[in-house]
């Protein structure tokens, strides 16, 4: 893609911070997460004018919206990944409640269904959105069999970050 002057200007000003609009058109409709997760990504990866680095960064975002992002239809798929693997990283949103029962805290992840998902306070307590709708974020779930063993426990699902 060819720079108009105000574009140089802006991307010498700004390097390293812009991101080209016309890369999110490729993921936008393959992947169910918001555009804005789309562009973060882009920022990360592709924050650059120069090409080769571009596709590299495209690539990185490619894979990872491919691994990271749930369809529908994959739910099962990526909890059987989570179990055989011991853990998975995803890209979804996620929301917590206080499960007063058991004193825990406890995340939602809608792509994968589940609604009960062990937080520790101290994730909560550091991402207090999680408790006022939620953001999306990429998040480390594991799967703890010695939990699916414990008969008064919410769930066998775990979350690091």
């Amino acid at each position: 893609m060819e720079l108009d002057k105000i574009d140089q200007i802006g991307a010498k000003a700004f390097e390293g911070y812009i991101v080209r609009k016309d890369l999110l058109e490729q993921f936008r409709k393959t992947f169910p997460v918001p555009t804005y997760v789309i562009e973060f990504l882009l920022g990360r990866y592709c924050a650059t004018t120069d090409e080769k680095e571009i596709a590299e960064g495209l690539e990185i975002v490619k894979r990872q919206l491919q691994d990271r992002s749930v369809r529908p239809g994959e739910e099962e798929y990526f909890k059987s990944r989570a179990r055989e693997n011991g853990s998975i990283k995803l890209i979804d949103l996620i929301t917590a409640k206080l499960h007063t029962k058991t004193d825990s805290y406890l995340a939602i992840l809608p792509s994968l269904q589940l609604d009960d998902v062990r937080i520790s306070p101290e994730m909560v307590n550091d991402n207090d959105r999680m408790l006022t709708g939620g953001f999306y974020a990429e998040i480390e779930l594991e799967y703890d069999s010695a939990i699916a063993q414990e008969k008064k426990c919410p769930s066998v699902w775990g979350s690091k970050h």
